[in-house]
């Protein structure tokens, strides 16, 4: 605690220097680096020399520098184009263009402090000499002050932009325009008229979680408080968005249903068990990024799983930074659940009319086909080409840094995440004229090539989800239902044709009572399943409709054929790969496919009997 300190002492005298020398080197690019820019006048003997070890990118060496009471020792040093390695009497300097050329390498290629020493160690040593250690006969290990100059030149940097957005008076937005993606916060283009109104000055952002980004929780030293980076939100608002949630859940109480896109995410419903990040503290990454990709929001997820209330506090700091009448489009794994779920408990009801939702392309598949229809992006309007997996190419982007952020401090975990996050979203910001550039010139292209008319395409796509929305999971259930009615309905009419003809004098008595036993059971069950049809307006015109009878057992039996086909090609796999890839298939596998499509054949048969049946059946007017 008093090393930290020291350091946010030496901070405050620090930076006004360091903006200072940035301004007069041109970034320390200029001849005047490593020139002696000190304005002391303090008499020789108030001055005293002490041998600090100094490391550039072109040489190391061990020199006598001259300190003095009016100036921090390590203020003295920056001042000579090096940063100090420790805030009280530092023994260890390295230069500003080092820093530089290492935040470059680190950001584009991502190298440990480790290795990087090593190999500037390897390489100064033949041009200058070898830093020893004092009193001692072996070199030096420069990686503990060298990291230790990192933090510190990254602290700067951050005082300095900090520094800007406090003289400039910069609003939420307008910091997200210059930090995160200018195309989502800036100003609108002077054409916004031209674009469709459902795609008008919309933000399109996609939410997603990682885990792998993990931190063991006896890594490093935890005794400091979390400074949280900009970037990320604080841990304080998830808990206040929990808490809220809660309360609505307790005055909103509803019967829990199903859902079966959340189902199929196991991190939705937070199933995963503790022994999945067993040891660990903070759990893994929620994150928020634009259609350009650029990281708007992160949040540290602490010993849990992908609770709701990530998404729901990432969803409402964005509003709060944004027009109060800006469209938000939010396209995430599982937005069908979030949705029914934000709805279901009025989250954010205020907002709600400038929301909507939409699943992530990739794992849009993954949902049932109405909840694609619903929420598919490239099914709908108002996404353009959107495809919500910015924070997929952002996961692969950080995954260099996972392995070494599991064993750092908490503090140096979330620093460096957001370093790497600032200077990818700086990279995104100068390539977003050529991404458009390059987008636009297919684009325009693939119009001219295709003949078809659009409205061709629109008008087949509204009646293709004109019949999937009549068609709901409730009509599929009525539909089986009448099914089953009919199907029971043939089986009475079969057996007591069986009791009427002549073969039932050639049957014994016992086979005569079980035949009337028979009956009676499927008289009653289907009783019993008219009883419950009749229940429900929606069926009672239809129960003894003869033309919809004939239609639904015509469905129901081409339903059964299409079943038997897709079974039988699946036996037939083995055999038709040996024939057209070379997959190598033995006798025995041979028979066991035989076998199986022989068995097969007696159904498939009797099914499209039936079927033909239907068909040739006359309906009676």
């Amino acid at each position: 605690m008093a090393r930290d300190c020291d350091w946010e002492k030496l901070l405050g005298r620090l930076h006004p220097h360091y903006v200072h020398l940035k301004i007069r080197t041109n970034n320390w690019s200029n001849v005047n680096t490593y020139a002696d820019h000190t304005n002391c006048k303090c008499p020789p003997h108030l001055q005293t020399r002490r041998p600090v070890d100094l490391v550039d990118i072109n040489a190391q060496y061990r020199a006598s520098v001259v300190f003095c009471k009016c100036t921090e020792d390590g203020v003295r040093l920056l001042q000579t184009g090096f940063l100090p390695a420790s805030a009280l009497t530092p023994e260890t300097a390295f230069s500003l263009p080092l820093m530089i050329f290492h935040n470059s390498l680190w950001n584009n290629c991502h190298i440990g402090v480790q290795p990087f020493t090593r190999s500037l160690k390897e390489w100064l040593e033949p041009w200058s000499e070898r830093l020893w250690v004092r009193k001692k006969k072996h070199g030096r290990d420069l990686r503990k002050p060298f990291s230790a100059v990192i933090d510190l030149f990254r602290t700067l940097k951050k005082m300095s932009k900090e520094m800007t957005f406090k003289v400039l008076r910069l609003e939420a937005q307008e910091i997200q325009a210059l930090e995160g993606c200018a195309g989502c916060f800036g100003p609108q283009p002077p054409n916004a008229q031209d674009y469709p109104s459902k795609m008008r000055n919309k933000a399109i952002l996609c939410l997603d979680a990682n885990f792998q980004h993990r931190h063991h929780s006896k890594a490093g030293n935890n005794d400091c408080p979390i400074d949280t980076p900009r970037i990320f939100i604080p841990p304080s608002k998830f808990t206040e968005m929990k808490a809220a949630i809660q309360a609505k859940e307790i005055a909103m109480t509803s019967p829990g249903q199903a859902n079966r896109c959340a189902d199929s995410h196991k991190a939705a419903d937070d199933k995963r068990n503790e022994s999945t990040w067993k040891g660990c503290d903070d759990t893994g990454l929620m994150g928020l990024c634009c259609r350009h990709d650029a990281a708007i929001y992160m949040g540290n997820i602490f010993k849990s799983g992908e609770q709701r209330c990530l998404p729901v506090t990432m969803i409402n700091e964005l509003l709060t930074q944004c027009e109060a009448d800006r469209p938000i489009g939010i396209l995430y794994d599982i937005g069908c659940s979030l949705d029914k779920y934000m709805g279901a408990r009025e989250l954010l009801a205020e907002h709600r009319p400038r929301l909507s939702f939409g699943t992530s392309v990739f794992h849009a598949y993954v949902h049932n086909w109405v909840c694609q229809l619903q929420y598919h992006p490239r099914l709908n309007d108002g996404w353009g080409l959107s495809d919500g997996e910015g924070l997929e190419r952002l996961w692969s982007y950080l995954s260099p840094l996972v392995s070494n952020l599991r064993y750092s401090t908490r503090n140096h975990r979330l620093a460096a995440i957001a370093h790497r996050l600032e200077y990818h979203n700086l990279k995104g910001q100068q390539g977003l004229g050529v991404i458009s550039f390059i987008s636009f010139i297919p684009a325009a292209w693939l119009k001219q090539k295709f003949n078809t008319a659009t409205r061709f395409f629109r008008e087949q796509w509204e009646a293709q989800r004109k019949f999937h929305e009549d068609h709901t999971e409730a009509e599929e259930e009525r539909r089986s239902k009448l099914v089953s009615y009919y199907q029971q309905e043939v089986v009475v009419e079969l057996l007591r044709k069986r009791l009427q003809g002549p073969e039932i004098f050639l049957a014994t008595e016992q086979e005569v009572l079980d035949l009337l036993d028979s009956i009676t059971q499927h008289s009653a069950k289907l009783r019993r399943q008219l009883d419950e049809l009749t229940r429900e307006p929606d069926l009672q015109r239809v129960v003894n409709d003869e033309e919809a009878k004939l239609l639904l057992m015509l469905w129901d039996a081409k339903a059964q054929l299409f079943v038997q086909a897709v079974q039988y090609q699946a036996e037939q796999r083995p055999i038709t790969d040996s024939r057209t890839i070379g997959a190598r298939t033995g006798t025995v596998l041979k028979e066991s496919v035989f076998k199986a499509q022989q068995t097969r054949k007696s159904s498939i048969h009797s099914t499209v009997a039936t079927r033909t049946s239907l068909q040739s059946t006359p309906i009676k007017p």
